[in-house]
């Protein structure tokens, strides 16, 4: 047995199978060329066919309303104070769309008549839409007034939360969870327009180290106050060109999972966002719009 080691010694595996083997050497080399090229060929397959569930992956907890928080009760006593606002005009914003390696589209659709609006978000990765965010409302004395928003992930039902403003409560599909309705409270996606519209009716007003509050909501029963500190005026880098002069706005997470906000408003184009960071604080789960020419 010693014997038999010792002419084995210093052979790498490889040589030992090929001089156990002798006339077999030939056989196994074909059968393990082939089973390699089947497992390259499955996993090129299993990937290819993973794609659109990786790109929703990808997507999931970016912070946009798609994961399910525990909601810090409102104080009722103490609610957010609201602003001054004025409403943007309709506008259309397109936006590279990047995570991590991807990238694909996004599209801000704004329309409003002065009594009624519809604010649609949509992200699109591969050639599939994997983000669709709807909010709908009219407007009162505190600027947006949401009376619905819907939540659409790719392969799912969608998730709403109702804004009976009749009944001083919202209440969402799939739970039993409500809450009361502040003044000025806005959804996962109305909050974007409603800062561009606070913003917009006193500009000189938020200087660097102001703060904005509001009540927000998402469509599976979270709510909370989100602290928008202004962190001043920057130039920043879009797609295919340069601004000068975009006033920042930072939204920092106050549990886990929670939403981080960069934002980035443009004066010149009524204050709407031309940068967008939103995730859970994680370089590699952030959500970045960037504004097309």
């Amino acid at each position: 047995m010693a014997a038999g080691a010792d002419r084995f010694a210093g052979l790498d595996k490889g040589a030992r199978v090929t001089r156990v083997t002798r006339g077999r050497a030939r056989p196994f080399a074909a059968w393990a060329a082939w089973f390699d090229a089947v497992r390259l060929r499955s996993r090129w397959h299993a990937r290819v066919r993973a794609l659109p569930l990786f790109a929703f992956l990808l997507l999931q907890g970016a912070g946009i309303g798609c994961r399910p928080a525990e909601a810090a009760a409102l104080n009722t006593d103490a609610p957010p104070p609201t602003y001054r606002t004025r409403v943007p005009s309709t506008a259309l914003m397109r936006y590279d769309l990047r995570r991590g390696i991807l990238s694909g589209e996004g599209e801000l659709r704004w329309q409003q008549d002065g009594r009624n609006y519809e604010l649609r978000l949509q992200g699109t990765v591969l050639g599939m839409t994997v983000l669709s965010q709807t909010s709908r409302g009219g407007f009162d004395a505190d600027g947006l007034a949401p009376e619905r928003f819907t939540d659409h992930r790719r392969a799912r039902e969608p998730r709403i939360a109702d804004f009976r403003r009749d009944e001083k409560r919202i209440v969402y599909s799939g739970t039993e969870v409500q809450h009361p309705l502040p003044a000025g409270a806005q959804d996962r996606l109305s909050w974007l327009l409603q800062l561009a519209a606070i913003v917009e009716a006193e500009p000189a007003r938020w200087r660097a180290g102001t703060h904005i509050e509001m009540a927000v909501t998402g469509a599976r029963g979270d709510m909370d106050v989100w602290t928008f500190t202004v962190t001043g005026e920057e130039a920043i880098e879009l797609i295919g060109t340069r601004l000068a002069r975009a006033l920042a706005l930072r939204r920092e997470p106050r549990k886990p999972f929670d939403t981080r906000v960069e934002v980035w408003l443009d004066p010149a184009r009524q204050h709407l966002p031309v940068r967008m960071h939103l995730g859970s604080g994680r370089s590699d789960e952030t959500l970045e719009f960037v504004l097309r020419p």
